[in-house]
């Protein structure tokens, strides 16, 4: 809740981060690669004369 008022505010997220080894069996053609992603997200509430309002924003980044 924000201070003096009936606004919620949530902000929340995630990364992920993943690695891949691959091997022929000889160690100088071993393959490495990696990849990550994100997330973060911000989610308001607020009470209105007309009933409750609500407002999520969400960006989502893939990248290798």
């Amino acid at each position: 809740m924000l201070q003096s008022s009936d606004t919620c505010v949530r902000i929340s997220g995630r990364v992920r981060s993943d690695t891949l080894t691959r091997s022929s069996g000889l160690r100088s053609s071993g393959r490495f690669e990696t990849r990550t992603s994100g997330r973060i997200q911000l989610d308001v509430r607020k009470r209105t004369d007309y009933g409750p309002f609500r407002a999520v924003v969400r960006i989502d980044t893939h990248g290798r």
